[in-house]
């Protein structure tokens, strides 16, 4: 594997752990009406939430990256 896709496919991983991980806790803690349960409840969340994130994330950054050259362009011409 090219260092460069190696790059891409890690920084993904990483990306979609943290922003995952932040994102699943709280709206996680902000629907349980029990907190004491949020520490059996929120891996779950956070793991299919990963799941999701990690193709999503390498999907959509190509078209986010071209519309936003687009944009870019439109703007600093």
């Amino acid at each position: 594997m090219k260092k460069e896709n190696f790059l891409l496919y890690f920084s993904t991983l990483i990306s979609g752990i943290l922003i995952t991980m932040f994102i699943s806790s709280l709206v996680t803690y902000m629907a349980l009406s029990d907190i004491s349960i949020f520490f059996e409840v929120w891996p779950k969340n956070w793991f299919y939430a990963a799941l999701v994130a990690f193709p999503t994330i390498l999907f959509v950054r190509p078209i986010a990256t071209k519309f936003t050259n687009k944009v870019a362009n439109l703007l600093y011409k």
